[in-house]
């Protein structure tokens, strides 16, 4: 079997995928969602299927069938041309870096993107399990404005904070009910609004609250 060979990757709001050729077989991945490790994933897994005599579609819908390809965030755009990204589902740190990283390589040099998160599960082991790093990357990322909700999350505000060059772009709300009033005050057109999940409290009200009032 000829070697993989990826013609073109893209992602957008919608979805994630890379064209791909094997010899004379042509197909396309198309992960419904935003995920650059899911991506990273199912090239992974499409190689070992290739090796191990697949053609290159059965390689593709086996890496589709699998978990890393399942619920995944994707962008709605609402009024004012704001996309508003609903991943409050999220609550794993390593998840949350690989939402954030997608998002803001949509929106590199174009938009703003406002961030909201609870309090992250710092348990796993990657290299952003842990506050400081994490905090450093939302930074390194340029994400304009950081919302930490729930006193879980007030170690992750005081984290993003002390980055030398950011005054005030980390802020802390006591709970989902409360941080509404400020986050919508921040919220300009062409933004990205990006809400986290939290391991302390559920954030479906405020996302109801936050796409209603945008649309």
């Amino acid at each position: 079997m000829s070697d993989l060979r990826i013609t073109r990757e893209w992602v957008d709001w919608e979805s994630t995928g890379a064209d791909l050729a094997v010899g004379e077989q042509e197909a396309a991945l198309r992960i419904p969602g935003m995920s650059l490790e899911a991506r990273a994933a199912a090239l992974d897994m499409v190689r070992g299927s290739l090796a191990e005599g697949m053609t290159l579609l059965e390689a593709l819908d086996a890496s589709l069938g699998q978990d890393f390809a399942q619920d995944l965030p994707h962008g709605v755009t609402l009024a004012h041309d704001v996309v508003f990204v609903d991943a409050s589902h999220v609550t794993q740190a390593s998840r949350a870096v690989d939402v954030t990283k997608t998002v803001s390589t949509l929106a590199r040099g174009s938009r703003r993107v406002v961030a909201v998160a609870g309090a992250l599960d710092f348990s796993g082991a990657s290299d952003y399990d842990n506050l400081s790093a994490f905090g450093a990357f939302m930074v390194r990322l340029n994400v304009t404005q950081v919302f930490a909700i729930g006193r879980g999350a007030r170690a992750l505000f005081l984290s993003v904070g002390m980055e030398g060059s950011w005054d005030g772009e980390s802020r802390f709300c006591e709970d989902s009910t409360t941080a509404y009033d400020d986050i919508r005050a921040h919220i300009r057109p062409g933004d990205v609004l990006l809400v986290l999940g939290s391991t302390e409290e559920s954030f479906t009200a405020l996302v109801e609250k936050l796409r209603d009032d945008l649309a």
